[in-house]
């Protein structure tokens, strides 16, 4: 029987991501898109918008309508230097329960994003003072598939993220891997002993 994205977030927020790196090619998000929020691991499901111009009115619609445990997953269309979340939209999702936020384009109020009072996980590609602007012209679609950092985000998918990087996994890719994932992560403190411990490196990493 197939496992729930509930049940599979569970377990996964007990593996290492990059440990999924060992299993899987596809879902990677280009390492060009970087965490600026908080300094915490981020583990939920994709809620998309797609921007075709930098309407703020957009991403506060978005926002107001997110539910705790999502992670709002934002294709600016290509637009690399309006900013789309800052100190104020970030303490918005963070109220609304939001896991994180991952743009492929830029974010402002740095210093805000990480506070742990009021940051929450940001991944995105950099920063800028310019930001976007109250527009309110109905441009953004939600709920549509769309890129960030060259990987297809569909509205329900898996986001993983920390210190590394993005994973972006649909339920059923998470859950083909997942027991190996957490194989291996049981495995690793063994294996780091033994290596401490002067053991031959060559049969620990498999070159024998």
């Amino acid at each position: 029987m197939p496992t729930s994205p509930d049940r599979l977030l569970e377990r996964v927020r007990n593996v290492d991501f990059p440990t999924l790196g060992h299993f899987l090619e596809r879902g990677f998000v280009s390492p060009a898109i970087r965490r600026f929020g908080l300094a915490r691991r981020m583990a939920g499901t994709a809620v998309t918008l797609a921007l075709s111009e930098p309407d703020a009115g957009a991403v506060n619609r978005a926002i107001i309508d997110l539910r705790p445990g999502e992670v709002l997953v934002i294709d600016m269309g290509g637009d690399q230097t309006h900013a789309a979340i800052g100190a104020v939209t970030a303490a918005a999702a963070r109220a609304r329960g939001a896991e994180g936020i991952v743009i492929d384009g830029v974010v402002t109020d740095v210093d805000a994003l990480a506070h742990p009072h009021t940051g929450i996980p940001v991944h995105a590609r950099g920063t800028s003072c310019l930001t976007t602007k109250r527009r309110n012209s109905g441009s953004g679609r939600r709920g549509i598939p769309v890129e960030t950092g060259g990987v297809r985000v569909e509205p329900g998918d898996i986001v993983l993220g920390d210190a590394n990087g993005v994973v972006v996994l649909p339920p059923p890719s998470l859950a083909a891997v997942l027991a190996e994932a957490e194989a291996s992560d049981a495995a690793e403190p063994e294996l780091l002993r033994r290596i401490a411990q002067g053991e031959d490196l060559r049969g620990l990493l498999h070159l024998s």
